[in-house]
């Protein structure tokens, strides 16, 4: 929803004798000071009738006398100072859809490839056996044994199976802009001291209906954002696995292990040796994934970030 931002006039006659106010949260309780530190007893020195804002407007329960003014005017002395913005608008581009992975692909099953040179080749290109990754469990090799017998070994990873992922939307504030806005507040205690300017309105926190007497509605906030709607839309995961692939001489896996990459390098054998191998390990994880798809657009809405709705006579 985009509201019109209707600048008023303030309190001319105090603002032409006093400073400007510090910047303080709006709707504050009057500690914002002017440049020349004076207190509320300034804002309306005789502190009686002055203050009562039933001489100037009926303020609904809920809400606070407040002014609203242009961007660059400075509020009377002992009014608390709110700088925010209003009228935000979405620009093109605001919302962007982006393909998220959300479960990562399976690199824990699947079969581990293996190849072996015979001779000072750096080349593994005679396929040896192939085993069966299955979660890192301990597994007996079956048939016999396996005897690293061979100068050059090289382990593949099994491919990624698995996984999911989903277009998210995101905001780029650099494309969400808004007009400033400033609202000045009266001290609690000194609520009158609004009625001497040209214009009363009252405000609330968040997005309310404005009272019949304060017809003119301005949304204000800290700043300005957008909501984006879903993106929708599919994509799928694609990714790498590595690992590493280990035998061993006892069930338990933890006897006289002799560890393989399972990068694909072709790479000297790390223990030639006549040892029987009986049990294996292959130990997997993701190591890239990533997703694609036709990215879906998603709309844009321009809304405030701590909203306030300040009602206003005229």
């Amino acid at each position: 929803m985009r509201s019109t931002l209707g600048f008023l006039l303030v309190l001319g006659s105090v603002a032409a004798a006093c400073g400007g106010a510090a910047d303080t949260p709006l709707l504050g309780d009057g500690g914002g000071g002017g440049g020349d530190g004076s207190t509320v007893d300034s804002v309306a020195p005789d502190g009686g009738a002055n203050c009562d804002v039933s001489r100037c407007a009926n303020v609904p329960a809920g809400f606070h006398a407040v002014s609203l003014v242009d961007a660059t005017a400075s509020c009377p002395n002992g009014f608390d100072t709110s700088d925010l913005v209003t009228a935000p608008i979405a620009n093109d581009g605001a919302c962007t859809c982006a393909c998220n992975v959300t479960t990562q692909p399976d690199c824990t099953n699947g079969s581990v490839t293996r190849y072996l040179q015979t001779n000072t080749s750096t080349t593994c290109s005679q396929q040896a056996t192939t085993f069966q990754a299955n979660g890192g469990a301990c597994t007996q090799i079956q048939n016999g044994a396996l005897y690293l017998s061979y100068s050059h070994y090289a382990v593949n990873a099994p491919p990624p199976s698995g996984g999911a992922c989903q277009y998210d939307a995101t905001v780029d504030p650099q494309k969400v802009s808004s007009t400033k806005a400033r609202v000045c507040a009266p001290p609690a205690s000194c609520q009158g001291a609004v009625c001497d300017g040209a214009s009363v309105c009252v405000a609330q926190t968040g997005d309310v209906a404005c009272p019949g007497d304060f017809p003119k509605k301005t949304l204000v906030g800290t700043s300005a954002t957008a909501d984006c709607s879903a993106c929708g839309g599919s994509c799928s995961v694609t990714g790498d696995c590595t690992g590493t692939f280990s035998v061993y001489t006892d069930p338990s896996c933890t006897q006289n292990g002799v560890d393989f990459t399972a990068d694909g390098t072709c790479s000297p054998n790390p223990a030639p040796t006549t040892t029987a191998y009986t049990y294996y390990q292959y130990a997997g994880s993701v190591k890239t994934a990533t997703c694609g798809g036709t990215a879906p657009t998603s709309t844009a809405t321009a809304t405030l970030d701590g909203t306030t709705t300040v009602c206003c006579k005229n």
